[in-house]
């Protein structure tokens, strides 16, 4: 072969290859990769699934709003919450702070708190121990708080609840006052190329989840639904992370237990101080769903059934009954199609049936 066709032949491949990814790159993956187009969840862009992804804008429309701690300026505090992403609006769309719900239903002036870290500390920040050290130092009684809740995704209950903690640790106040009020950067999806390696892992995904729930162990499972459940164009398909499923076998009773004792040592603390503990676990999307999965072969948690049956000395809200039916009534959309998090509908509903003093 002559230098001239090598070079007209090397100049078409790669010409099909760019042409290829940038086709690839503005039909699909671009809206899945970037925030340019698409503010959506990261379970449509870890399995590049374009037919869950459910576009939403950020808004707020409730006639009251929470404030950040590192917005707060003065005057009294109802109520604190402290958690993990779904605490911090995580979902994004309309109403994406369920303490907004809190805020305008129950009419309490309400704050989020970030976890408190302390530098060296084995264990790292935890939610628990914030608040341990929160209300030993003084600090809730001095904002006038009268609730803290605790809120976690089911998935992290256990890990995180159900072990030995010291109920006798504190923090200076003024340090907690200073750790509360610095600002935090806001997590942006980074700038991508339409040259990436996301536009290959889009064409092997779609072929490879039709053979393979997790697409041969890609971290996003995707299962058939008995019904639909969401206003996307796979509207009966559950998109869902694997650690929610694999968590389930690692769940005792005895851990369940030992969790239970935990928060009600910490509602007796609380309680000594005017403070009233409420529990929020919010359901994982795999348990909320399970029921509605065309033979399901994985296990069903057993979370929510065995915590129910406890002796609490703290208010639970049982966000899985409360959204399953929901379910039940043929409600879509109380989870996002294309996210861990759920929407606004659910937590509308849930604070609908709690209310607070």
């Amino acid at each position: 072969m002559s230098y001239r066709r090598l070079v007209l032949l090397f100049s078409l491949v790669l010409s099909f290859f760019v042409g290829g990814n940038y086709l690839v790159w503005k039909c699909w993956t671009e809206d899945l990769l970037t925030d340019r187009h698409y503010n959506g969840g990261d379970l449509a862009r870890l399995g590049y699934l374009k037919n869950s992804k459910m576009p939403r804008k950020n808004l707020v429309d409730l006639p009251y709003q929470h404030v950040e701690s590192k917005d707060y300026k003065e005057g009294g505090i109802d109520l604190v919450t402290i958690g993990d992403s779904f605490s911090m609006g995580g979902g994004g769309g309309s109403n994406a702070y369920y303490q907004d719900f809190i805020a305008s239903y129950s009419n309490l002036r309400v704050m989020n708190m970030p976890t408190y870290s302390v530098a060296g500390e084995e264990e790292g920040p935890d939610h628990f121990t914030t608040i341990l050290r929160i209300a030993n130092s003084g600090y809730l009684e001095s904002l006038g708080v009268k609730y803290v809740l605790l809120q976690s995704v089911e998935r992290g209950c256990i890990p995180n609840f159900a072990r030995q903690f010291d109920f006798s640790v504190t923090e200076d106040i003024s340090r907690l006052r200073s750790y509360f009020a610095r600002k935090e950067n806001r997590h942006k999806l980074p700038d991508v190329a339409f040259l990436n390696d996301g536009n290959f892992k889009f064409i092997a995904n779609t072929l490879l989840y039709h053979l393979s729930d997790n697409a041969f162990g890609k971290k996003v499972y995707r299962r058939e639904l008995s019904r639909s459940f969401f206003s996307v164009p796979d509207d009966r398909i559950l998109l869902f992370l694997g650690d929610e499923m694999r968590n389930i076998p690692k769940v005792r009773p005895a851990d369940i237990e030992l969790m239970n004792q935990n928060l009600n040592k910490l509602a007796d603390l609380l309680d000594k101080r005017g403070i009233k503990l409420i529990f929020m676990p919010c359901v994982d999307k795999y348990d909320l769903y399970s029921d509605y999965l065309v033979n399901n072969p994985y296990p069903r948690s057993i979370f929510f059934e065995q915590l129910r049956m406890l002796p609490k000395r703290y208010l639970f809200i049982d966000t899985k009954s409360i959204l399953a039916e929901e379910l039940r009534k043929g409600e879509k959309d109380i989870f996002y199609a294309d996210d861990t998090h759920w929407g606004w509908k659910a937590a509308k509903k849930i604070f609908e049936n709690v209310r607070f003093e």
